[in-house]
């Protein structure tokens, strides 16, 4: 045998997957997984952050989770779970180059249904998240093609275009 042989996932990655499958709902940076990774380390330095991503870059291809590239200066890495509706939106709202800077409790807040009087309901993403909204139907997509229904897939995602073809033509209309 020439070279090192694989003897599995290492320390850090078993304990991303960890965190992954005991938070299927949840979304975590770069940052939060290292008290995940290093329990007790002080700072976590740019070796950690590397070992970090390339770990969470394996575990999330095999759970189907996304690496999103935050939308502001640094480009924080965030992971989520494309199985998992609210993952998924906090996911994409903490890439998200207008919401990158709300405090989580807000962004939660954001993706789900609007509660009256609140300060920020006027950019709430719950259109997107409720059932039948576009974050909704990528999750939709991921859970078919997951499952290997490849004509599902394609039904909701042919769906989704027709939704975004029809805001655009609505935007049109505004002229």
């Amino acid at each position: 045998m020439d070279g090192a042989v694989s003897r599995g996932p290492g320390k850090v990655e078993r304990a991303i997957e960890a965190a992954f499958v005991a938070s299927p709902d949840a979304a975590f940076s770069v940052a939060e997984l290292g008290p995940v990774a290093y329990p007790g380390l002080n700072r976590v330095e740019k070796r950690h952050r590397v070992a970090i991503i390339r770990a969470a870059d394996r575990v999330a291809s095999r759970l189907w989770w996304a690496k999103l590239i935050s939308e502001r200066p640094g480009g924080e890495v965030i992971y989520c779970n494309t199985l998992n509706v609210r993952s998924y939106a906090l996911g994409r709202s903490r890439a998200d180059f207008c919401f990158n800077n709300l405090p989580l409790e807000v962004v939660v807040r954001l993706i789900e249904a609007p509660i009256p009087d609140d300060p920020y309901a006027y950019r709430s993403r719950w259109d997107l998240v409720r059932p039948g909204g576009a974050w909704w139907k990528h999750v939709e997509i991921a859970k078919a093609r997951k499952a290997g229904d490849i004509a599902e897939a394609e039904r909701v995602s042919e769906e989704l275009r027709a939704d975004v073809a029809q805001q655009f033509a609505a935007l049109k209309g505004r002229r």
